[in-house]
């Protein structure tokens, strides 16, 4: 990083913790940015941040004021990185967010009037995403992004928002508060509008989403990989799907069978690497890629059949193992990365 000429002292050794998430609101009040976290701003309790409280057991926030700005320091934390918190936070006015942690992964996000406008991780500042993926640049004349020495992101807040985060901010009073982190958004920024949300099965999985959910989206989402990899006439695809009220024992012969068939498709996939075309075809479009496709989908519905019954399967859901297998185009993938992103939501937190 190229340390730019807004970059004091106090921004170098904010930049050198660990993990952790600086969140600042402009025009905002500490109260409602407080209760947009997930806390209660009555139970906030005055600290400095050489003294805030930390527990690996508790997400908590420090609170401070900086101008016209609210700023939240999450050490170790990261819900203002959240869109589920940027986003409504972006409504009291323009809301900005730095966020790393110790694997060297990093966020920096823009955001007003509800929506992220522009996103990206600090060591790869070229792929941007957002409603308006420009609207950083302006903002980053003479700071360089490229080695985790996070200060350059802190001076990008700084930017953005107004707020100095200098020493007397860093001596100044700052509010601890625990959190409750938000709930993961029902629907994600880029599927806002979507046509298949006035759509079934999603018209009714949005109107009362939750874990009760969780095993008709299950059986969604095969149905759905089933069609993309083009197996729904396979005799072990079928039995499958009529099989969850059969004996343990049958259910385990077939699970059985299914797995051998996963194998089976995995080498038929590597053999058919040797023969792939080489013209333009897409990736997914490949024998050995359609081959592979299908092997995962047969040890998906291995999972979904294996909940109960004595071998342990691993991590049990079939609907995730199913994203390996939901490549390419068309309306079946669209359908099934929806309901991905609903079916997270439906999880308990």
């Amino acid at each position: 990083m190229t340390a730019p000429s807004v970059n004091d002292q106090p921004l170098d050794s904010l930049g050198q913790m660990s993990a952790a998430t600086f969140t600042v609101v402009r025009g905002a009040q500490e109260a409602d940015v407080i209760r947009l976290f997930g806390g209660q701003p009555e139970q906030a309790r005055q600290v400095t941040l050489a003294t805030f409280p930390t527990d690996h057991d508790i997400e908590r926030i420090a609170v401070s004021r900086s101008g016209s700005t609210v700023v939240v320091l999450e050490d170790n934390g990261y819900q203002g990185s959240r869109e589920e918190v940027l986003r409504p936070l972006s409504q009291l006015g323009r809301a900005a967010s730095a966020f790393w942690n110790v694997n060297a992964h990093s966020q920096l996000s823009l955001a007003e009037e509800g929506l992220i406008l522009s996103s990206f991780d600090m060591l790869s500042p070229d792929d941007i995403y957002g409603t308006r993926p420009d609207a950083w640049r302006p903002l980053l004349q003479g700071i360089s992004f490229g080695t985790p020495d996070w200060g350059a992101g802190l001076a990008a807040l700084q930017r953005a928002t107004g707020a100095r985060l200098d020493a007397a901010w860093v001596a100044g009073p700052h509010l601890a508060v625990d959190i409750v982190p938000a709930r993961r958004a029902l629907v994600p920024q880029e599927l806002v509008g979507s046509p298949l949300l006035q759509q079934e099965p999603f018209a009714s999985y949005v109107t009362d989403l939750g874990p009760h959910l969780l095993p008709q989206m299950q059986r969604y989402a095969l149905e759905l990989a089933i069609s993309h990899a083009g197996i729904s006439d396979h005799a072990l695809v079928v039995a499958a799907l009529e099989a969850k009220d059969t004996p343990a024992v049958a259910r385990e012969r077939l699970r059985d069978e299914l797995t051998t068939a996963y194998h089976e498709g995995v080498y038929e996939g590597r053999r058919l690497r040797i023969t792939d075309p080489v013209d333009n075809l897409p990736e997914w479009e490949l024998p050995s890629h359609l081959a592979a496709r299908r092997a995962i989908v047969l040890h998906a519905l291995a999972e979904y059949l294996a909940p109960d019954l004595s071998h342990d399967m691993g991590h049990h859901d079939p609907e995730y193992t199913l994203t390996a297998a939901m490549t390419g185009e068309g309306d079946d993938t669209k359908r099934f990365w929806l309901l991905h992103r609903l079916y997270k939501a439906s999880q308990p937190t």
